[in-house]
């Protein structure tokens, strides 16, 4: 069986294999002493039998033969009514008789301080292997908790034998493969973070000369419209170059781990008219409506600059699929719990195929009618907001609009151990 291939299970069965052992030669010790002593107050009481007949004149040759001649049937019969009508017999209560009375103490009381006796020892034998079975898994449990904390070089060192050692030395391996991931992640993130950061260097200066060349060119007023109307698609692709990458140098510190926010508290009304107020006139030009309902009175803590740019993306993204007469509605939310922004629009909607990869970078619906998004801002907005200890969902219905929950805890998770 293969319970019995695991040492410690193994030593356990044999150790309580011995003591019952044990118990089972003491039992035995026990059922002779108990035999030897029913015999000898059983002699006892055939000498006061035979000395009490032999004091009232019976013939000494009767009495031997009274205990030693064979009896018959008839025998027992008749001394059965004889001792019957004296109120002897089997119904007779043990307590009436003294010998059976003694030995019926003294043998249950041995028997019950052996049973104990015996339960004690089991019972300790039991207690003492599964506390050290405990103590190991407390150690192992209090290692894992430290390596998911952040704490990668505590492996879990255990040199005894068994089922358990053997799982301590697969989540061992387990720790140190991942532990040799996380650096290997480390170290791409970092040279994602360099490439990322070198190229969008090097794009910025050959796209500051582009943004002038075509500024020079719209300045000269050339008075050909084909010129004109390729001078102004070119400013647009030319800012949105410019825009994807800020968003992917952004990006890219916030997946590297090389941005510290730097969080206080702000009046949450007072940030969310700034944002709004960016988004102002650009409502107006399309005909939409923005509108907040927050209390004056909530604050929170934040980095002002970080999630104004979640906030906008995901406003921007609001307007971007909203059409005219239509609104956009900022609602916050205060518990003892979290402080929670909804952003509501009652526009396009998302289809049920893309709700689930929105936050995906660079992800494009092949049913969304914006052809001008990059597909970032969204990735990016999420990126802030988990840096801030938040979350964000989407719920949305096509045709009918959609909501984005941002929610952030008011209790601050508890910091990685380096």
């Amino acid at each position: 069986m293969k319970v019995f291939a695991n040492r410690e299970v193994k030593m356990l069965f044999i150790a309580m294999g011995a003591v019952c052992l044990l118990f089972l030669l003491l039992g035995q010790v026990t059922v002779k002493l108990a035999a030897d002593d029913y015999k000898q107050d059983l002699l006892l009481h055939d000498y006061g039998i035979a000395g009490y007949l032999a004091r009232n004149g019976l013939n000494e040759t009767h009495i031997i033969r009274s205990f030693t001649a064979e009896k018959t049937g008839d025998d027992l019969k008749a001394g059965q009514e004889l001792l019957t009508t004296a109120g002897y017999s089997g119904s007779t209560p043990i307590q009436l008789l003294p010998e059976p009375k003694r030995f019926y103490h003294k043998y249950s009381l041995n028997l019950l301080l052996l049973s104990v006796l015996f339960s004690v020892v089991a019972a300790a034998l039991l207690f003492f292997y599964f506390r050290r079975h405990y103590l190991r898994i407390e150690k192992a449990d209090t290692a894992i908790r430290d390596f998911m904390a952040g704490r990668v070089d505590a492996p879990l060192d255990d040199q005894d034998e068994g089922s358990l050692a053997r799982l301590l030395a697969s989540v061992n391996s387990m720790a140190t493969a991942q532990k040799a991931h996380i650096e290997k992640e480390k170290q791409n993130q970092e040279f994602l973070k360099d490439t990322i950061s070198d190229i969008s260097h090097q794009l910025k200066t050959p796209l500051a000369a582009l943004k002038m060349y075509n500024e020079i060119i719209q300045n000269e007023k050339t008075g050909n419209e084909t010129v004109d109307s390729f001078t102004q698609k070119s400013e647009r692709e030319l800012a949105r170059m410019e825009f994807l990458i800020h968003s992917l140098l952004k990006l890219t510190r916030l997946d590297a781990g090389s941005i510290e926010l730097k969080k206080g508290p702000h009046n949450l009304k007072a940030f969310l008219d700034e944002v709004i107020a960016g988004f102002r006139m650009r409502a107006e030009l399309e005909g939409k409506e923005i509108k907040l309902h927050c209390d004056e009175h909530i604050t929170m803590s934040f980095d002002e600059e970080w999630l104004l740019e979640a906030v906008s993306n995901i406003i921007k993204n609001a307007l971007d699929h909203t059409e005219a007469n239509h609104w956009i509605e900022i609602q916050v939310d205060e518990t003892p719990i979290f402080t929670r922004i909804v952003i509501r629009d009652n526009g396009l909607g998302i289809h049920p195929e893309d709700v689930h990869h929105i936050f995906r970078r660079f992800y494009r619906s092949r049913f969304s009618k914006d052809q001008q998004g990059i597909g970032i801002g969204l990735t990016l907005s999420k990126a802030i907001i988990e840096k801030h200890g938040g979350s964000i969902t989407v719920e949305s219905e096509l045709g009918r609009g959609s909501a984005f929950h941002l929610t952030f805890p008011k209790l601050e998770p508890p910091a990685k151990k380096e």
